[in-house]
């Protein structure tokens, strides 16, 4: 099994500046493992639990779609991999029509865009650093509003997941962890029965899905 795309200085101290040789490697993809022939075969109970935890640390859990589709070595990786076990992005952490994210840290809230300050006009977007607290204030300020948001973006999300999925392995499972009831991922068509739901404080049994799904693809 191998995650995709490493990057060799990721476990140095962030205050740290990479090495010469090292900079300008692709970032680490945390919530993405790709398997190889015998990966999935190898995978008992033990190295299951390894592998959920790794997939479920926090930087991963804030990978937005956008993170995966804009690396360029992606399409690499997939060419020798035969699964994957992916986590479901957040559905806020992605670029689109109403407000921009960090191109890497894709929780990060940019800059909110003019069709965005049109349909809210009375939230001030200065503060707003994030993506779950610039949603939150907008679910909170006008639900009606924000529904007609949320419905863009769930679009675009669908949309960028369909292709991520495109270029991924034909087999692997999608990890669909808990989120606020106002942003709820939606149903990827194509998606199949792939999707399992995780509890990050039952992470026993989410490793026995996730054994389970992925065994079942197996040579």
């Amino acid at each position: 099994m191998q995650h995709c795309l490493p990057n060799h200085w990721a476990a140095r101290e962030e205050t740290m500046p990479p090495p010469p040789a090292a900079r300008g490697l692709p970032p680490r993809h945390r919530g993405l493992l790709l398997l190889g022939p015998r990966g999935a075969a190898r995978l008992d109970s033990r190295l299951a639990r390894r592998v959920l935890d790794r997939l479920l640390a926090p930087k991963a859990q804030i990978e937005g779609v956008d993170f995966h589709l804009s690396a360029p070595a992606l399409p690499e990786a997939v060419a020798q991999a035969q699964a994957f076990a992916l986590v479901l992005p957040p559905l806020g952490n992605l670029s689109n029509p109403f407000y921009s994210v960090h191109p890497r840290r894709n929780d990060r809230f940019i800059a909110a865009r003019a069709p965005l300050k049109a349909l809210f006009p009375e939230v001030e977007f200065g503060p707003l650093a994030f993506t779950g607290h610039a949603l939150g204030t907008l679910a909170a300020a006008c639900p009606e509003r924000f529904c007609e948001m949320r419905r863009l973006i769930s679009a675009t999300w669908v949309r960028r997941m369909q292709r991520l999925l495109a270029l991924l392995p034909p087999h692997g499972v999608l990890l669909d962890l808990p989120t606020a009831p106002w942003l709820p991922r939606p149903t990827i068509p194509g998606e199949g029965p792939r999707r399992i739901c995780i509890d990050p404080e039952a992470r026993g049994d989410g490793a026995e899905l996730l054994r389970a799904g992925l065994l079942g693809y197996a040579a």
